[in-house]
């Protein structure tokens, strides 16, 4: 499924700088949304033999994050937006010397469990492909969850895979066999794992507002790097996620788990240190989310909750600067355009979009959609996919996570965020 084949692939051979002029000429203009996007998937699916940078490891991500938000996206912008999906694949393929060949057929399928404990590079490629081949993508995330959760391997981003991949599916069977190249970063750091929570009974009677115990951030010391693995390793191995996260998770109820650690991630955003908007704070949204979005998949639906705060407490230690206010709101200010929003700064379009009149929302929405599906970072597509899917799944604080989805627009438009 992922073999490239030249001679009847509008993408192969495409350059970056080029994705625009060769739209109409190759063709690409005449593919439906599923066929473009399957066609990604099958240049993504393919893992490299050295380990990820980051952006080989959000490029499956983004193709999922962005395809989720076509149907969205306003429809004089289209085709700008399909253009970015093409640019990634053809950005992806510029290291196709250095990417992983198709294992041979008729070898005997590895357990994948142990292939992954055992870092067995070749056995976990065998036994995705083979995986990813004969399940439905509910099957695969059932399948996977379990493996996938504790690690803080990959960027601890396997959680997001798995749960975008059931939307994207039914227009796009090769996407899951993108799992290969995240199963393939697990494999290369086995031992990166949340083990805080194991060994205590998978029920219990939550005690504590785990909210109210990530509002001020408590110094957990220095990670040495801001990288989700030494982030959520310290808080960990200091004994910080044991200490303040295990009363109030026990036996704590999904859904109220999710209320909680994502209106922290929001309010984080919107009024915490700007500087750490663009990936930190992003960061604390997505991840839990995802986390939690899995949960019913996995065996003990109990340590997806743990994880979920182990990831908002990691970043509230190292990252956070000032104590949240629950009642906080942005002071209303001069009412913007439709056009206006993105470009008139954080705190603005943040304002805007809290403020917004009903009749208004769904236009803002719209915009919001649209400048993530144009825009080149991969992060604010998945941070405004992870808003949108949270408004909708928390729909009292609907408003908080629009504008914090605004807010970050806002700094992408108006900052150099490559310096901060």
């Amino acid at each position: 499924m992922s073999t490239i084949a030249t001679a009847t692939d509008p993408l192969a051979g495409l350059a970056p700088d080029d994705v625009a002029t060769e739209w109409e000429r190759r063709g690409l203009d005449q593919l439906s949304d599923g066929e473009l996007v399957a066609l990604a998937a099958a240049h993504l699916s393919r893992p490299r033999r050295d380990p990820a940078n980051s952006f080989v490891l959000h490029a499956p991500l983004e193709l999922l994050a962005r395809s989720a938000l076509l149907p969205l996206v306003e429809p004089t912008q289209r085709d700008a937006a399909r253009q970015r999906i093409a640019a990634v694949v053809a950005a992806y393929d510029q290291g196709a010397a250095a990417t992983f060949a198709d294992p041979p057929a008729g070898r005997v399928e590895p357990d994948l469990v142990a292939a992954v404990a055992g870092g067995d590079l070749d056995g976990i490629d065998r036994a995705a492909v083979t995986l990813a081949g004969t399940t439905t993508a509910a099957e695969l995330v059932h399948r996977l969850t379990d493996v996938v959760l504790p690690s803080l391997a990959a960027a601890a981003h396997g959680a997001i895979f798995l749960y975008h991949l059931p939307r994207l599916a039914a227009a796009s069977p090769p996407a899951a066999t993108m799992v290969r190249g995240l199963l393939r970063e697990l494999g290369r750091a086995p031992g990166w794992n949340l083990t805080w929570m194991d060994g205590r009974p998978p029920t219990g009677v939550p005690s504590g507002d785990l909210a109210a115990r990530l509002l001020a951030p408590i110094d957990a010391g220095d990670p040495g790097s801001n990288f989700i693995y030494p982030t959520m390793d310290l808080v960990e191995r200091v004994g910080l996620a044991a200490d303040l996260l295990d009363a109030p998770t026990r036996g704590l109820a999904v859904a109220d788990a999710r209320r909680d650690l994502l209106r922290v991630a929001a309010w984080s955003m919107l009024q915490d240190d700007p500087s750490h908007a663009p990936y930190g704070w992003s960061h604390c949204l997505t991840m839990p989310q995802a986390t939690l979005g899995v949960a019913a998949a996995a065996t003990r639906p109990d340590r997806a909750v743990a994880v979920a705060a182990t990831y908002v407490l990691g970043f509230r230690s190292t990252l956070g600067a000032v104590t949240l206010d629950p009642a906080w709101t942005p002071e209303p200010g001069a009412r913007l355009e439709v056009d206006e929003l993105i470009t008139a700064g954080p705190r603005a379009a943040a304002s805007a979009v809290w403020h917004a009149d009903d009749a208004a929302y769904g236009a803002l929405v719209r915009r919001l959609a649209t400048n993530a599906a144009r825009h080149h970072d991969a992060h604010l597509a998945k941070y405004t996919l992870a808003c949108i899917d949270a408004s909708r799944d928390d729909p009292g604080a609907g408003r908080l996570y629009l504008a914090a989805a605004a807010h970050l627009a806002g700094v992408w438009a108006t900052a150099d965020v490559a310096a901060v």
